[in-house]
């Protein structure tokens, strides 16, 4: 159950979040805007603190881990895969508000592991027959991430840059929107981690993730005031 969980907290929920913020969104936004949006969340909610979560996972759950994905437990390569997802855990939030070259480097990264990592899985299970949810549900997580980051960075070069991409004001408004998905991301990791431990992560996930977005609205209303996406 805890894998389903995972999927859909760090692969699905960027979406729906993102959904969400645009369609309430106070301004109308462009198309690029709207896709800037849905990779925002994707970096900081399914990269940034998935990456976070997986490296406490498999450092200091490393048994739970091993149980999931039915292997072995007590195999030190565990603690080298987290620190591999802190990495990408700690380029995906940085990429959040870092656009161009390094994001692309953060892609490629992203889907170089996650590509990597489901070869691995499917040749475990046709070597061994392992069906564990670690083995099999979360190749979904692994290929989908990267394919939506690919096809939103390629979306969001079709659509054309705003006007005023290079003002202050684009600036500041790109910044807020990072603010809130950050916030998002680590409110919902953070539910899904205290849920994990009192068996409601789904539930604790989800309502972490709407106090981030509604911390990072108090805070947005403290500064300069403009139109919020």
């Amino acid at each position: 159950m805890t894998t389903f969980v995972r999927v859909f907290i760090y692969s699905i929920l960027p979406l729906i979040l993102a959904a969400g913020h645009v369609y309430f969104s106070k301004e109308n936004l462009s198309n690029s805007r709207k896709v800037e949006i849905f990779l925002i969340y994707i970096l900081a909610l399914g990269i940034g603190a998935n990456g976070i979560s997986s490296f406490f996972g498999h450092v200091f759950l490393s048994d739970l881990v091993a149980e999931s994905i039915g292997w072995e437990a007590g195999s030190p390569f565990q603690l080298e895969m987290g620190f591999a997802n802190l990495v990408l855990g700690v380029l995906g939030f940085m990429a959040v508000q870092r656009r161009t070259d390094f994001r692309t480097a953060t892609i490629v990264a992203v889907t170089i592991l996650g590509v990597g990592a489901t070869i691995v899985h499917l040749l475990d299970i046709a070597a061994t027959g392992n069906l564990a949810p670690g083995n099999t549900i979360q190749n979904f997580s692994n290929i989908i991430r990267p394919a939506l980051l690919i096809g939103l960075t390629w979306l969001g070069s079709r659509t054309g840059a705003d006007a005023d991409e290079q003002t202050a004001g684009y600036a500041i408004w790109h910044h807020r929107q990072g603010q809130i998905a950050i916030l998002a991301a680590i409110g919902a990791s953070t539910g899904f981690g205290v849920g994990f431990a009192l068996g409601y992560p789904l539930l604790l996930a989800l309502t972490g993730a709407l106090a981030g977005i509604g911390l990072a609205r108090v805070f947005s209303r403290q500064q300069e005031p403009i139109n919020i996406g």
